[in-house]
């Protein structure tokens, strides 16, 4: 008997493919493309910005990468001023309550005697430091406002380079040391008057323990807070650009750094204003604040040595006619100390520039570049 197909049958069934159509209904599967797009895997990464520069970049204009926005600096510049003047603030009225509890001077004489010219303490001298010291956190702080890590304050690797910091302190040290005996000498002053007195032993330990303090304080606010808050104002996009921002940047910070000195004098705030560009430069052909800090350090110390040994009530008095051009004499030491420096740092290769931010991994681990980290496995 001959089989009748079944309509289901095929052209391998046993008859003939059956002609009769299927019932008319949706189409299954649906009409479409035939991969319909899908949304990225991870949307963050078409969002996320570095916090660093995403080009080589100079120390001076670190922060201006991705994330900078232009109230970042004016934030950056109000958290940093009052901070700075509460520390040194508090600084001044715990040493003069010392001063006045210890029987040196009377609370209605002594901000006036200061204003004079005198009555400069020991305990003045190391509240002045350890105030100036606090700039060190404040200018950390401020680079968090910038989303950078603080090690980037430091230097354009994100680290103290500390065995550069050593060689410079070594080879200023020798320096500074025949241009102090010297100036000494030359001036007239000689010895004469020194001796040992009841503050002696007070300010070789204020000296030792805090002026260090005290000058990398200076050089973290000036040279790597104002500096680079002026200068990151810029893009650092070209050459050009570049200098230009360190121009800029150096030129703003150095007179601030003259200013802070109050200073009458003009010889002074030459002398000032030239050691501030210098330690700008130092940083910007360095890479980082080791050097211009070194250089502070030696600079200070050796100006203070015999200061236990003297009357340093005087000290801080700045007013007209206490410079002199044979003050300058201190800019070309300091012009040959930077030029050695930079070129040191040019025959050692040192690293004067960041590397570009390597681009987020894919995955879940790239939300976590977002705190502005170098990607280093």
């Amino acid at each position: 008997m001959e089989r009748t197909p079944a309509p289901c049958d095929g052209p391998l069934g046993w008859g003939v493919m059956s002609t009769a159509r299927p019932p008319m209904g949706p189409a299954y599967p649906p009409a479409g493309p035939a991969h319909p797009p899908t949304a990225p895997a991870y949307p963050f990464q078409q969002s996320y910005e570095s916090a660093l520069p995403v080009l080589p970049t100079r120390y001076h204009g670190l922060w201006h990468s991705p994330r900078w926005r232009v109230w970042r600096p004016v934030v950056g510049a109000l958290v940093g001023g009052v901070l700075w003047f509460a520390a040194s603030t508090v600084a001044f009225v715990v040493a003069m309550v010392i001063d006045v509890a210890s029987g040196r001077s009377t609370a209605e004489e002594y901000y006036p005697s200061l204003a004079g010219g005198g009555g400069f303490t020991p305990a003045l001298f190391i509240a002045n430091n350890v105030g100036l010291a606090c700039s060190i956190p404040i200018v950390w702080l401020v680079a968090r406002l910038h989303g950078q890590p603080i090690g980037f304050v430091h230097s354009v690797i994100g680290r103290f380079r500390w065995r550069w910091f050593g060689w410079c302190l070594a080879v200023l040290l020798p320096i500074w040391i025949v241009f102090t005996v010297a100036d000494a000498f030359l001036e007239g002053g000689g010895l004469d008057g020194l001796a040992v007195n009841g503050d002696t032993v007070v300010l070789i330990l204020g000296i030792l323990l805090t002026t260090p303090l005290q000058c990398a304080g200076e050089e973290w606010f000036f040279r790597g807070g104002i500096n680079r808050l002026v200068a990151g104002c810029f893009p650092q996009r070209t050459k050009t650009l570049g200098i230009v921002s360190a121009l800029v940047g150096g030129a703003v910070s150095s007179f601030c750094f003259m200013l802070a000195h109050m200073a009458q004098d003009p010889w002074l705030n030459i002398g000032y204003f030239c050691f501030g560009a210098a330690a700008c430069l130092l940083c910007y052909c360095t890479g980082g604040l080791e050097a211009s800090t070194a250089m502070h350090i030696i600079n200070n110390m050796t100006a203070m040595a015999l200061m236990p040994f003297s009357d340093i009530s005087h000290m801080m008095d700045r007013s007209e006619g206490t410079g002199s051009p044979w003050s300058l004499l201190q800019l070309a030491v300091i012009a040959i100390a930077a030029a050695l420096i930079c070129r040191r740092a040019r025959a050692r290769g040192l690293d004067v520039v960041s590397g570009p931010e390597p681009a987020p991994a894919p995955g879940p681990l790239a939300a976590g570049r977002h705190d502005g980290r170098l990607a280093v496995p």
